[in-house]
């Protein structure tokens, strides 16, 4: 998960700390924070806090995408590395969601963020993922990432507005198709019901 190089240095942090509190199972080295529980920790942790705090499921969802195609290119992440993050985002999601739901004002939602709390929050529902198996915290985990499709939040006057636009399209589209246009000088008659160009 990266929201620019601040932004990862900071959830690198915040792993680092929830897993002195937790002790889920975290590498050495360089890439301590890679293919296992504690870049399943970041992910999800990462998804759920930009989701809460920088514009919701659609930004986080973005963001997360983004920086999956940016390992692909640049990095050379396995396809089991990137379903493995893909994965954990949308769990992170999911608990922004819950979170959000829980506490409804987006006032409250802030101030609880200003406090520090929002992120204990999360981290504690992260925990309950990891603990239930709900994360991936291996790239040879079987389970497949998918796209949810977006839910059409359209109202019923817009949908029914998007059918009439539809429909009349598809009547213009017919029209050309049996009444080509014609540049020339002429006009259009109608003979026995059929419509016929006829130069001048």
């Amino acid at each position: 998960m990266s929201y620019g190089n601040d932004y990862s240095k900071k959830i690198y942090a915040k792993t680092k700390k929830y897993q002195k509190i937790y002790g889920f199972k975290i590498g050495e080295g360089k890439h301590d924070t890679w293919n296992n529980e504690a870049d399943a920790f970041k992910h999800t942790f990462g998804a759920a806090e930009i989701s809460l705090t920088k514009g919701g499921s659609f930004a986080s969802k973005l963001i997360g995408d983004f920086h999956e195609w940016q390992g692909r290119k640049d990095m050379g992440q396995s396809a089991g590395e990137e379903n493995m993050d893909r994965w954990n985002n949308a769990e992170g999601r999911k608990i922004a969601q819950k979170i959000a739901k829980e506490i409804k004002n987006p006032f409250v939602l802030k101030a609880y963020a200003l406090s520090g709390h929002l992120e204990d929050r999360i981290a504690e529902e992260v925990m309950k993922k990891m603990r239930k198996g709900e994360l991936i915290t291996h790239p040879n985990d079987k389970r497949k990432y998918t796209e949810t499709p977006r839910k059409d939040t359209r109202t019923p006057a817009q949908k029914f507005s998007d059918e009439i636009k539809a429909k009349y399209h598809q009547m213009q589209e017919e029209r050309k198709r049996r009444y080509p246009i014609n540049f020339g000088k002429g006009h259009w008659v109608t003979i026995d019901g059929n419509h016929v160009f006829i130069e001048d």
